[in-house]
């Protein structure tokens, strides 16, 4: 048997020795090699192995049965013929395959033994194979060989059924990108250069950040629980879905374009990181009110002028992805009539796609702050630009305008008008109230350096000069005529702007169809025979020579601003003595600015009788009453001359709307300008909220006389009044506000003052009374503060310079001590030096800011955290055993509550479905009196009856599942509270409750006639 054996072994050697194992050079590949390898191996250890399975394994089988065996594996060997490399690398080095084709059929007894002989011998060839020091070198070529056919393969599977659809969506994504940068990557500066095109400037260079104030909803955990002015994207940064309401010319437009800006080029700084990760779609309401709808997902690009088509279901993947931004400017630009279907567009939206962000722009009059409440949008208003923006501003426009100056005596010129402007609205009383809003400062930078300084005093000379300027001087100056092949005079090109102005406004749309506006024009040049020119060069000229008109997109014209729409609109109004249209549409918000207008371009007889139809239509509709004696009031402003009598009957009726008991109120009152300072009441007789809108009605109007109401109001306590007196600090000259209101005011104890300036923050020593201040903004910790005898709270908000926290030791009287937007904080250690410190808040932080210093901050008794990268646990918070509060707010939603029992809190407030899952399956709390949910869109409150000891209750953003019945085994509550709630909101079933009283805000209750009126409260 042992011959046998190594004959078979000698065969398995043979067959191989010739080509693979002959000694060859490097991998095998050239003729003559140019060093000897080494030797073939011998057949003496596959003898020895063939051999020792015979003995062990197969002892039993009868010897010719193994004989046959044996030879028909050397059988199989001796037919296959030479096994070179390149066969053996055709079968993948793998034995198995090798095997198969050598396989030949042997029935009987000896047929294992032939099958384990063969995969033997097979192996063996291929582990001689891969030991050979060619092996390397040929296994190398061979791979490379693979990988170009695998390539070659691919490329043509690709040519025939096209590229992965993710590859399509990544690579039209970046298309698209491209496409948003360069159309929302520049921003018209009003009033800089002749040109469209030069008047365009790159947005990171014009771009200014606008200021907003919050809403309750977002002042949760903050000082006083008021809202804080913050930067536009500090806003951004705490909510998905934002409703920003701002006045015209405030720059929400300007903002959308922004934001659409950076997604694209995803350059959002720390604050919005998460932001980059977002496509932007731009949907200006405005272009789709003449459609029969709104446009759904897979139209969001085609309906906006994007010049090419996505990839199918690209839109829809992004929205649920979560990775859209969908930016929905204008609400107030759609018609009155067609709001309802808006609302319902803007729903389903949200419905059917939760995870994508949504920001949505409107004037204040066009929808009330809840309107989207119920979908978890938190409103913003864009507040007026208060002195240091307004600086700002101009400094920007002049530094925009100097880049366009090659000459160096114009520069010169124009830090001339620079310093002139800036003492002009400083001092001028008329020019600081025009100067509220960008649209309003860059006319004013305009209109100076085109008049050498010699500005306008009244909004209407504002216009009507700017009107001069775009119109004729820009060109005449600079003897430009006749370019389109037309020359058309001032009035003439007023006279057909105006026209086509109002007929946008009463068919209630912002933007027209090029041709239908080009067959308008034909029609109205009939009754103006000396212009020449054919009508489609007239409307070229008034396109491209006018500067008050654009076109958003191919086929489509609008004018630049809806003010001038409404300015000219009003002019052809009042021309065409359409008054009764004009007090028809008076309740239409979007038609607010066209009366006013239509009032300052009156004759004087004419304006009477449109006030007076006014008025008449608000005693005939009750419903409507109280907006249109306010549009009224605010028109007395437009109206130099006027019957005494009327002027009268309108002031009496403003006065029965005194006093503002809401902040829509205030706001809508402010809008009357000097007219209402005369009629606001106080302090006497009023309610401490009353007194709060009162004196927020005078800072927003601003000015000499509206620092003498809020001076009545210096030494009123309580504490919604003194929040009002901090905020409106900033309204009026630093210095001249302190010596007025802030200096003569007792004890500054319940309330915080925001300090938002240097000129501020310098008079903090004089004011030895405050107790609390809070430091909003890029401010340093200055001798000014850490030099202030004795504070006790100290807030530090949207502040990117202060980075190191060790000068608050010097302040060792704080208990209190609020961090937010504070990016440059990163060291906590300081904390532990502050001896008296018991609250903390610590807000939108950076996410790796070690929390470990507090455990030594013995005294924390509260501490609130809304900050991202906070413990995975509530029981990994290093805190004190001390703490009884505990909040967290948005940015700690994924924080589990695992631990919670470590502290005996009677305070807690958490944020989403999952934490409110997780309080609802721990075990009772037995000293919890007070819990607060936000954020959770699906709650059951019969999961958190166990909690019995609760006194207070607040739900804010929850859509509520099972209604409040459950709230019945509560004994001990007093006090309900639902912030823009939604769901099984039936307060009937808490008509027995007798000790609790609900307070609301955005919120739609119903079974409240129930329910005694003392018992519930509108926030």
């Amino acid at each position: 048997m042992e011959v046998v054996v190594a004959r078979l072994a000698s065969a398995v050697v043979s067959t191989v020795a010739k080509s693979v194992l002959a000694p060859r050079p490097g991998a095998g590949l050239a003729a003559r090699p140019p060093r000897p390898l080494p030797k073939p191996a011998s057949p003496d250890r596959l003898a020895k192995v063939l051999g020792r399975r015979l003995a062990e394994a197969h002892a039993a089988l009868p010897a010719h049965e193994r004989t046959a065996a044996v030879d028909a594996v050397r059988d199989g060997f001796a037919a296959a013929g030479a096994l070179d490399a390149d066969r053996l690398f055709t079968l993948g080095l793998d034995p198995d395959r090798l095997a198969a084709e050598l396989r030949r059929p042997h029935p009987g007894p000896g047929e294992a033994l032939y099958e384990e002989l063969l995969t033997l011998c097979c192996a063996h060839v291929l582990e001689q194979l891969t030991a050979h020091p060619s092996f390397a070198a040929r296994a190398a070529v061979e791979q490379t060989r693979t990988a170009a056919s695998a390539r070659e393969l691919i490329e043509d599977v690709r040519d025939r059924v096209g590229p992965r659809r993710e590859a399509v969506a990544l690579g039209f994504e970046e298309q698209y990108a491209r496409y948003v940068a360069e159309t929302h990557g520049r921003l018209e500066l009003f009033g800089l250069t002749l040109g469209r095109s030069a008047g365009e400037w790159p947005l990171d260079t014009a771009y200014i950040s606008l200021a907003v104030s919050g809403e309750p909803r977002q002042a949760a955990g903050l000082p006083d629980g008021r809202s804080t002015t913050v930067g536009v994207e500090h806003a951004l940064a705490g909510t998905d879905r934002l409703l920003l309401r701002g006045a015209a010319g405030s720059g929400k437009s300007t903002l959308v374009q922004w934001l659409a800006l950076n997604a694209a080029r995803r350059t959002f700084g720390p604050e919005l990181a998460d932001w980059n990760r977002c496509v932007p779609f731009v949907l200006r309401l405005r272009a789709f009110t003449a459609a029969e709808s709104l446009p759904v997902p897979e139209d969001f690009l085609r309906s906006t002028g994007v010049p090419f088509a996505p990839p199918p279901g690209w839109t829809e993947s992004l929205l649920a992805g979560g990775r859209a931004l969908v930016l929905v400017d204008g609400v107030d630009e759609v018609p009155l009539r067609l709001r309802a279907r808006t609302e319902a567009w803007l729903r389903s939206l949200v419905t059917a796609f939760p995870e994508a962000r949504y920001v949505v722009t409107t004037r204040p009059s066009a929808v009330s702050e809840d309107w989207l409440a119920g979908r978890g949008f938190v409103a913003h208003s864009l507040l007026p630009m208060e002195r240091e923006d307004v600086r700002a501003f101009v400094a920007h426009w002049h530094d925009s305008a100097r880049l366009a100056c090659p000459s160096p005596e114009e520069r010169d010129r124009l830090d001339t008008y620079e310093t002139s402007l800036l003492s002009a609205v400083t001092s001028r009383l008329d020019l600081g109230r025009l100067a509220t809003n960008p649209l309003m400062c860059a006319l004013l930078c305009a209109l100076n350096r085109d008049r050498r300084m010699q500005l306008p005093r009244a909004r209407k000379e504002l216009y009507d000069a700017a009107l001069d300027m775009l119109l004729v001087r820009r060109d005449t100056e600079r003897e430009i005529t006749g370019v389109e092949g037309v020359t058309l005079t001032r009035d003439e090109q007023t006279a057909l702007l105006q026209r086509l102005a109002y007929w946008l406004i009463r068919n209630g749309l912002a933007e027209a169809d090029r041709d239908e506006a080009t067959s308008m024009v034909t029609e109205w040049l009939a009754a103006m025979p000396q212009v020449t020119g054919e009508p489609g060069q007239v409307f070229a000229h008034l396109l491209i020579r006018s500067g008050l008109l654009r076109e958003p997109m191919p086929g489509s014209v609008g004018f630049v601003h809806r003010t001038f729409q409404d300015y000219l609109g009003a002019k052809a109004a009042v021309e065409e003595r359409d008054f009764g249209v004009l007090v028809r549409n008076a309740h239409d918000d979007t038609w607010d600015d066209v009366v006013r207008m239509a009032v300052g371009h009156a004759r004087v007889g004419e304006r009477a009788r449109l006030l007076r139809q006014l008025l008449r239509r608000a005693d005939h509709a009750p419903r409507l009453r109280h907006r249109l004696v306010l549009l009224a009031a605010a028109c007395l402003e437009h109206a130099p001359e006027l019957d005494p009598a009327v002027r009268a009957d309108v002031e009496s009726r403003a006065r029965e709307l005194m006093p503002p008991r809401t902040w829509d109120e205030a706001e809508a009152l402010a809008k009357v300008g000097q007219l209402v300072l005369e009629l606001l009441p106080g302090p006497e007789g009023l309610s401490e909220d009353e007194a709060a809108c009162v004196v927020r009605t005078a800072g927003l109007v601003g000015g000499e006389a509206a620092l003498g109401v809020i001076r009545r109001f210096r030494r009123d306590a309580r504490p919604p009044v003194r929040v009002q007196l901090g905020v409106a600090w900033s309204s009026f000259e630093t210095g001249t506000y302190v010596k007025e209101v802030l200096a003569d005011a007792p004890a500054w104890t319940t309330s915080y003052v925001p300090v938002r300036s240097a000129e501020q923050l310098a008079e903090v020593p004089r004011l030895h009374h405050l107790k609390l201040i809070s430091l909003e903004g890029d401010l340093p910790l200055s001798e000014d503060l850490l030099t202030h005898p004795d504070p006790t709270s100290l807030s530090l908000l949207a502040n990117r310079v202060v980075d190191d926290l060790a000068p608050l030791r010097r302040l060792p009287t704080l208990q209190r001590l609020w961090i937010g937007r504070c990016p440059a904080v990163m060291d906590l250690t300081p904390l532990r030096d502050l001896p008296l410190l018991r609250d903390l808040s610590l807000f939108s932080l950076e996410p790796d800011l070690p929390l470990a210093p507090l455990a030594h901050v013995d005294r924390l008794e509260r501490l609130t955290l809304g900050t991202p990268g906070a413990p995975r646990q509530v029981g990994d918070i290093p805190a004190s055993r001390h703490l009884r509060h505990l909040g967290l707010f948005p940015g700690t939603r994924d924080m589990g509550l695992d631990g919670l029992d470590r502290w005996p809190l009677t305070s807690l407030v958490i944020t989403g479905g999952r934490q409110s899952g997780e309080l609802a399956r721990q075990p009772a709390l037995a000293r919890l009196r007070d819990l607060q949910i936000f954020d959770d869109p699906g709650l059951d409150l019969a999961e958190l009856v166990h909690h019995r000891g609760l006194i207070s209750l607040t739900l804010s953003s929850c859509h509520l599942l099972s209604g409040l019945a459950a709230l019945r085994e509560l004994p001990e509550l007093r006090r309900l509270t639902f912030l823009s709630c939604t769901g099984v909101l039936d307060v009937s079933s808490l008509h027995t409750l007798h000790q609790v009283h609900i307070g609301h805000q955005h919120t739609d209750l119903v079974g409240t006639a129930l329910l005694p009126p003392e018992r519930l409260r509108r926030l």
